[in-house]
């Protein structure tokens, strides 16, 4: 009974820590008002209950060790956090999480633990065997956890609601309010974790009953990679590259082959999971994984040639580095004959070791994956000498402090480019408190709108009454949008409806765009355009020679309706 009373202890803690945090952060008070203080104590509370249960009934691993590891998994997701918030740049009550952020010191932990379940502390050395074993123990006994959570939560809605019907409707408000939530929660995560513990022997059954049935799907994911191999010679790589998202297939698809690898490898005490004839096929295979991981850097170095570094790009970086591990080092295995897959546990410790060391290293400050995207970014757009704007979004609302500072030196007049206006477009930028507030900070004189605004046909001028408009607050999202960029906006100038007037259309994101028309002297937003169906990069200086054509099919009229033909490109 001493363990399942000391995980309840430890639920039970957690929960209210959890709710502390929560009023804390609701009330405004301490320690919301330190944003890093906040989120490392938010970090510690998810981590070391996590490490309690992950640790225990663990073969060989001493109660010192045991207890050492609790507290520094406290202290290095407590830095991890107040990083995460340091990093975020947040003031007042935050916590500056991020998904990205969080989900990579979770990937993290559940890794790293795994490594240390899995150390022979007598023979200092890793045993593959253990490894295994408590890693996928602990990945059962996490999803056992959140599903209990999650049914618990629905019977107790469930009898909640039904009590309601006849009237006992304090019932669900209480299991509505927080200091019920977060106790409650801890303590049944806490009793799943002890459950599944408790019945080791089924959780281990299920996990070799799940892993022998989805082994023989990998012969067949091979069977593709080969395939592939050696239909691209004939069909070339320019289909796949249009897609766009070639690096995000191919290391998807080589993540697939790995996970189903160590469905049949398991803990490798299976010398020939296959036929011999196919288990020697499918060391061979991995040959094409090789070059599959191959064309995935050689996809990410043509979007980072051409687009630059990003966040996203740095973590497919890394990513594809552990693919690199996974399939070279798999494949060496074809000359280790003797046994199936002889590398497949060295390389899965290496690269178990190379992730916790990477994701450290994105989210340590000093190199931040956020200050190392920045710093990328603008190296990029200032290579390309004006000819491509800095990602204002990205600097001001996403990147955190590292953004922030970026702005800060441009508004100053570091590293702009001779005659673009960043520095005036920074600074209106840093002015604004809200994303969703484009409006400039200072308002804009006639003469600088005639400057923002590029119009076309040559020789053609803005109306002042549309210059009194673009001068007003409540403005349409599209001239929100061209007040944001630093470069100035294309318009185009004619009479589209026969009204002796002319309407403008203001071209926002390549071919799409709005259209205004005037009343007299007032305007409105009258409605939007997009060419469907356009691959090409739209040049606002072939507005010039752009001319009005009839509609190829008319409107039908039925009932008062009209219908307006869709033509398939």
């Amino acid at each position: 009974m001493q363990f399942p009373l000391m995980f309840a202890l430890t639920g039970t803690v957690q929960g209210w820590v959890l709710w502390w945090l929560w009023r804390a952060f609701e009330h405004k008070t301490w320690p919301a008002t330190e944003p890093m203080l906040l989120t490392g104590l938010l970090y510690a509370a998810l981590a070391v209950p996590l490490v309690i249960y992950g640790t225990q009934n663990v073969e060989g691993l001493p109660r010192t060790a045991r207890r050492v590891a609790v507290v520094f998994y406290g202290l290095l997701y407590a830095a991890l956090g107040a990083g995460t918030a340091w990093a975020a740049g947040v003031t007042g009550v935050a916590t500056g999480v991020r998904f990205p952020d969080a989900l990579a010191a979770l990937v993290l932990g559940f890794v790293s633990l795994g490594l240390l379940c899995g150390f022979d502390f007598g023979a200092r050395r890793w045993r593959y065997e253990r490894l295994f074993h408590y890693a996928w123990r602990n990945g059962i006994l996490l999803a056992t956890a959140w599903a209990m959570v999650g049914i618990v939560w629905l019977v107790l809605y469930a009898g909640a609601g039904l009590m309601s019907l006849i009237g006992v409707k304090w019932v669900l408000e209480m299991i509505r309010k927080p200091v019920f939530i977060f106790p409650v929660t801890g303590l049944v995560a806490a009793g799943a974790f002890a459950l599944g513990l408790a019945r080791a022997s089924m959780t281990e059954t299920i996990r070799r009953f799940t892993l022998s049935i989805a082994a023989w799907l990998l012969p067949l994911v091979l069977f593709f990679a080969v395939l592939w191999v050696l239909a691209v010679p004939f069909t070339g790589l320019e289909p796949l590259f249009k897609t766009r998202s070639a690096a995000l297939m191919m290391l998807a698809f080589t993540a697939l082959a790995v996970g189903f690898a160590n469905c049949a490898y398991q803990d490798g005490e299976q010398p020939w999971p296959y036929p011999l004839w196919l288990s020697r096929g499918t060391q061979a295979a991995w040959l094409a994984l090789v070059v599959v991981v191959g064309v995935a850097w050689w996809a990410l170095g043509l979007r980072v040639a051409q687009h630059g570094w990003s966040e996203d790009r740095l973590w497919a970086a890394l990513v594809a580095t552990l693919a690199s591990v996974y399939a070279v080092g798999y494949a060496l295995s074809w000359l280790r004959p003797g046994r199936w897959m002889r590398a497949m546990a060295p390389t899965n410790i290496v690269a178990a070791l190379l992730l916790c060391a990477g994701v450290l290293l994105y989210l340590a400050p000093p190199t931040h994956v956020r200050r190392l995207a920045v710093a990328a970014h603008l190296a990029h757009v200032q290579d390309k000498q004006g000819q491509q704007e800095p990602d204002w979004d990205y600097l001001r609302w996403d990147s955190g402090r590292f953004g922030r500072e970026a702005l800060q030196a441009m508004a100053s007049g570091q590293g702009v480019p001779a005659g673009q206006p960043w520095a005036q477009q920074a600074a209106r930028l840093l002015a604004q408190e809200s994303r969703y507030d484009h409006r400039p900070q200072v308002l804009l004189s006639a003469q600088q709108l005639q400057e923002k605004f590029k119009v076309y046909p040559q020789g053609r001028s803005l109306p002042p009454s549309f210059l009194r408009y673009a001068q007003g607050q409540q403005l349409p999202w599209e001239l929100q949008r061209c007040f944001k960029a630093a470069a100035s906006c294309p318009v185009w100038l004619g009479d589209l409806n026969g009204d002796k007037q002319d309407e403008l259309l203001l071209f926002g994101t390549g071919w799409n765009g709005a259209v205004f028309t005037a009343t007299g002297d007032s305007w409105r937003q009258a409605g939007h355009f997009r060419a469907t169906g356009t691959r090409d990069k739209f040049d606002p200086a072939q507005l010039e020679g752009a001319r009005q054509v009839a509609p190829q099919w008319s409107d039908l009229q039925v009932q008062g309706q009209r219908l307006r033909v869709q033509l398939n490109h």
